[in-house]
């Protein structure tokens, strides 16, 4: 049965694209058969996206409706170039944009600023359920004049729907599909002083099977459960004054296993044990639930505008409080079936962010825009955490030794900016903007009541700039150049928690990152604003770019001797990024449009020094398919440690291009009801990896989603039946390069009273493998002002 509706919907949008391509003239010119312009607010004011002289995404809350998109990082689908990792372990969200990569577990500041209605947030709070979203601009190269925080590589800001003054109205919107998710989400929306006071409540009830990853040992099933309530005010008591304040509750529960694959399906000449597991069974092997954790979040906006005499102060402030408390199996070979090996985590954070800022809002003397203002941030996120070791005595469980960890830090950033924009004639823009920031933090760990990092400090300031010029050549036609920088202060990487070495210390005390870039683009309409082309080109280059490398392998330290330790050390890197972005959209005729988006960026490490696995001692980072024992990981490092490579190697081991797109035929069934068909088809190409990892080459594919229903010609109402990965295209997406293991400390004759470190290995690998198909179904209804 899902195979024929599939295959209806693939016949039936490939008939009705080609008889509304072929069997209707095209339209004539008219508004109608007209692009819709996209209005966008990248540089902190309403314009629109052509003439704004840099890359941005913009996808609207309509898109987001059309295709489906329930969970924050489906966005990808459509922003090719934008990579985004929703972490089952509740801590792991992070963003990519233009080839310049980023994981939490780093420490470091994101590449990739996130906001909630022009508010900075942590990307924890943008990777949940979405619902009642006005739209997602994704700005690409570097941000930090004019809006808070710098970043590298890009923002991504979010807004949400704001209430309406003059109009009673609402919507509800139901999902059910055969993958076990159940989604409602809906909105009211109440003028409580008619055109003064109006208030928005936004709810949603999200229930699904997380990463679809069972085990084949446990009879617990994944889930994913979440709710959230969201009440919005908006007040407007003349012309001058507008305020919008927001709050947003959520609670968030889940249950995963990690996914496993036998080795011997990646490298026939390795053994396996049974059974043999393929990557689209999706499973994994422990007993115990593998993790499962629980989240709350508390998030507050404020937006405060006063407009005078041509001039607009306006204030934008936020505080943000996340609870998170994870269970996770420190048992991931399930060498003890039996036995409750596990780490508990607990993390509360709290940040607050305020700033200030007076604007034009008429040019001043006709030709100049300005804006000035100072921004304040404070992050405080604790976390104590529970580590395990297991002790075994001739390879049997004995005992669970303990080991409480406290984690501290504070970040504390203060900045001033200022931005001006001459407008030479009607036709030429020349802008540029400047943010000087200060930073303090503090760092401190203790282990077993024992400072191992004691409250270590780090303070600096920066400045960055960013200059544009723009020239519209015709009503039709603009190119632009910018340049700008960006700066993120170096982190201190916690997870090595032993004394450190001097090469230890190398990759856990990052230096301060630094980077320039370069764009050239252009903005282009054609036939009437029917066609719309936008490509731009870039060059970045890094100093000490904060770049997390591959697992590596280094003599850890704990209350029961040296044993074998790993981390994704971090590294300090010089190294440069070259790409371009390209948008195209087509208005056919009426009823039928076509969109595509291509984005390629290569990076490229300038043969800096890197953390490795060397265990030959050649420079050249090992292919390890298993962890190495702890006579052979000392032989290699020797004092330091840990070993060192020299590398000319990529910054990031994803695709180096992507391609999207979307096109959808609309055409009225009676007076009143329009019928559709859209689709939206995504390529990943060939990626290669890491050349120290033998198992993650992954060939190029595509995934078609597909959309067919009915709708009220005022948009009233609407049935969809979706079917998302078609074609069920199963393909691995990542593999670890060593097997899955269990680390413990053995009891050692003749008198057991010392231990020496040992690794039980598993025959499978750790995997992701792209989503099985989903078929489902989409409901909405809408009333006066939705």
């Amino acid at each position: 049965m899902k195979r024929f509706i599939c295959l209806a919907l693939a016949s039936a949008s490939f008939t009705a694209l080609s008889t509304g391509a072929f069997a209707q003239p095209a339209a004539a010119s008219s508004d109608d058969a007209q692009l819709a312009e996209i209005v966008v607010t990248a540089r902190r004011r309403a314009e629109s996206l052509q003439t704004v002289p840099q890359t941005v995404n913009a996808v609207t809350g309509a898109t987001l409706e059309k295709l489906n998109i329930r969970q924050f990082d489906e966005v990808q689908s459509v922003v090719p170039g934008l990579t985004l990792t929703n972490g089952t372990n509740g801590f792991s969200t992070a963003a990519t944009i233009r080839g310049a990569p980023f994981e939490a577990e780093s420490g470091a500041q994101p590449t990739v600023a996130f906001y909630l209605n022009d508010a900075t947030i942590q990307s924890n709070f943008a990777f949940q359920s979405m619902f009642d979203v006005g739209q997602i601009e994704v700005l690409r190269g570097p941000q930090g004049t004019l809006r808070g925080q710098s970043a590298p590589s890009g923002s991504i800001t979010l807004t949400t729907r704001r209430p309406t003054l003059g109009e009673f109205g609402g919507y509800g919107n139901l999902t059910v599909t055969d993958q076990r998710a159940r989604n409602l989400n809906g909105a009211i929306n109440a003028p409580i002083i008619r055109d003064v006071l109006g208030l928005r409540l936004a709810a949603i009830i999200d229930d699904n099977r997380g990463n679809g990853v069972g085990s084949i040992n446990s009879s617990i099933q994944p889930s994913s459960k979440s709710w959230a309530v969201r009440p919005s005010l908006r007040f407007e008591p003349n012309d001058s004054i507008t305020v919008d304040l927001m709050y947003q509750h959520l609670e968030r529960k889940v249950l995963y296993f990690d996914q496993v694959a036998s080795v011997s399906l990646f490298d026939p000449a390795l053994s396996a044990t049974q059974p043999i597991i393929d990557p689209d069974d999706r499973v994994g092997i422990t007993n115990n639930i593998f993790s499962r954790f629980k989240q709350k979040q508390d998030i507050f906006t404020a937006n405060a505008e006063y407009r005078f005499s041509g001039q607009r102060l306006s204030y934008v402030g936020s505080f943000t409080e996340l609870d998170l408390r994870q269970f996770g199996s420190q048992d991931a070979a399930n060498a003890f079936p039996t036995a409750d090996v596990a780490q508990d985590t607990h993390s509360h954070s709290k940040q607050s962010t305020n700033e200030l800022r007076l604007s034009s809002d008429d040019r001043l003397f006709g030709f100049l825009d300005y804006t000035v203002g100072g921004y304040a941030q404070d992050f405080n996120p604790p976390t104590d955490l529970v580590n395990v070791t297991p002790i075994t005595l001739f390879g049997q469980l004995v005992q669970v030794a303990e080991t409480p960890i406290a984690v501290r830090t504070k970040t504390h950033e203060r900045s001033i900016f200022g931005n001006v924009t001459l407008h030479l004639g009607d036709a030429t823009e020349l802008s540029g903007g400047l943010r000087k920031l200060w930073y303090r933090d503090s760092n401190s760990v203790n282990i077993s009541g024992f400072p191992v990092l004691d409250d270590k400090k780090g303070k600096g300031e920066a400045t960055l700039y960013n200059v544009s010029l723009s020239h519209r050549f015709t009503s039709d036609f603009m190119a632009y150049a910018n340049t700008g920088s960006a700066f993120r202060p170096g982190p201190f990487v916690v997870g090595v928690f032993r004394p450190l070495t001097p090469a230890l210390e190398r990759h856990v005390d990052l230096a301060n990152e630094k980077s320039k870039s370069y764009e050239l683009g252009f903005k282009s309409t054609f036939f009437d604003k029917r066609v719309l082309v936008n490509a731009a080109a870039f060059h970045q280059d890094f100093n000490n770019f904060i770049y997390r490398g591959p697992l590596v392998y280094y003599v850890g330290l704990n209350q029961l001797g040296p044993s074998v330790s790993s981390i994704n050390f971090g590294n300090s890197v010089d190294a440069k990024i070259d790409g371009v972005d390209i948008d195209a959209s087509w208005q056919v005729m009426q009823g039928l449009n076509l969109s595509a988006t291509f984005s390629y960026a290569k990076s490229k490490i300038k043969n800096d020094v890197v953390a490795c696995n060397d265990l030959n001692g050649d420079g050249v980072p090992d292919v390890l398919t298993q962890a190495p024992t702890l006579d052979q990981l000392q032989a290699a490092t020797g004092a330091q440690a840990v070993s060192e490579c020299p590398s000319s190697g990529s910054l990031l081991y994803t695709p180096k291009w992507g391609l999207s797109v979307q096109g959808e035929y609309a055409r009225p069934v009676s007076d009143d009801m329009d019928a559709y068909l859209r689709g939206l088809f995504t390529y990943r190409p060939k990626t290669n990896g890491d050349p120290a990892n033998a198992y993650d080459t992954v060939d190029g594919f595509g995934l078609l989603n597909l959309y067919a229903g009915v709708r009220s010609g005022n948009g009233a109402w609407e049935i969809s039946l979706f079917a998302k990965n078609v074609f069920n295209t199963g393909k691995v997406l990542t593999a670890s390069s060593t097997l899955v293991a269990t680390n413990v400390q053995a009891l050692q004759p003749p008198t057991f009273s010392s231990v020496a470190a040992e690794t039980i290995n598993s025959s499978y690998l750790n995997v992701t493998t792209t989503a099985p198909r989903e078929i489902g179904l989409n409901v909405r209804y809408a009333f006066g002002s939705r």
